[in-house]
């Protein structure tokens, strides 16, 4: 039988993965005055109604970046976080948008998940701008922002000082895309991304992105611990020609090249390597 809710597991103490039928991983961080909802998924469910099941403290919602996936729920609320220069991206999200990233995703997982329809909200949340040094004091928890841009223009990552925890978004996962041309959209703003977190590794002992448990595969487990160390090579390798990538087709970006190394590989457009 298929799955036919979001999937919700503690992975640390009062701290929440929401997996939204395989389509993308949002989460949730509570302290003792205030709790943190990273991400608001593609909106196919309730997110609001689930999250004050999980916690009766206010909530603040932060995006780690404005893609379909993370920011197709955010009109279930009336305030998010993100950096400005996703603000566009994520304010032009639309209902077709959001259910055609659903649709394939649902294929993806196949049967694991029933199909779902999205959720057409009309509030239009107000924009609250977020930068590196950032801190949401949660109370006895704080969660500091640091910008990792590369996937997008305004991607960014939270560390969770208490439970020593990195949610990255999708700035740096096993398939890390670069599928948009934009300034900040190459592999050396990647790399250094990489290698900001690499310097942040003694702050944490795991590390959660947007896609765990991905389209079928359901599971919560950290990232791999050579991760980061592995993306800042790759990139070493496509910029200096060494390796030159594969042909592919992607079904968000169409076609691209791809890369691999050690855990991790990268889909990127000839565009991207500067």
């Amino acid at each position: 039988m298929s799955i036919q809710y979001p999937v919700v597991s503690e992975i640390a103490y009062k701290t929440w993965c929401i997996n939204e039928f395989g389509m993308d991983a949002m989460f949730l961080i509570e302290g003792d005055e205030k709790a943190l909802l990273i991400d608001t998924g593609t909106g196919t469910f309730d997110l609001k109604t689930l999250v004050s099941q999980l916690t009766n403290k206010e909530v603040i919602v932060a995006l780690t970046h404005g893609h379909v996936d993370h920011a197709g729920g955010i009109k279930q609320f009336k305030d998010i976080y993100l950096h400005e220069d996703d603000y566009e991206m994520a304010s032009n999200v639309s209902l077709q948008d959001r259910q055609e990233y659903a649709d394939l995703l649902i294929n993806m997982s196949e049967g694991v998940f029933e199909p779902v329809t999205c959720i057409d909200w009309k509030e239009e949340p107000a924009f609250h701008p977020l930068k590196e040094g950032d801190v949401f004091e949660l109370g006895n928890r704080d969660v500091v922002v640091y910008e990792t841009p590369g996937h997008t223009q305004g991607s960014i990552s939270f560390l969770d000082c208490k439970q020593r925890i990195l949610f990255s978004g999708d700035a740096c996962n096993p398939n890390t895309l670069l599928l948009d041309t934009y300034e900040k959209n190459s592999i050396s703003t990647l790399k250094n991304s990489a290698q900001k977190m690499l310097s942040l590794q003694q702050f944490f002992d795991r590390h959660f992105n947007g896609h765990i448990g991905y389209a079928g595969f359901i599971n919560f487990s950290s990232l791999p611990d050579r991760l980061i160390e592995d993306a800042i090579v790759l990139a070493d390798k496509i910029s200096s020609g060494e390796d030159k990538g594969e042909v592919v087709d992607n079904p968000f970006g169409g076609q691209c090249l791809l890369s691999k190394y050690g855990t991790l590989q990268i889909q990127y457009k000839k565009e991207n390597v500067r």
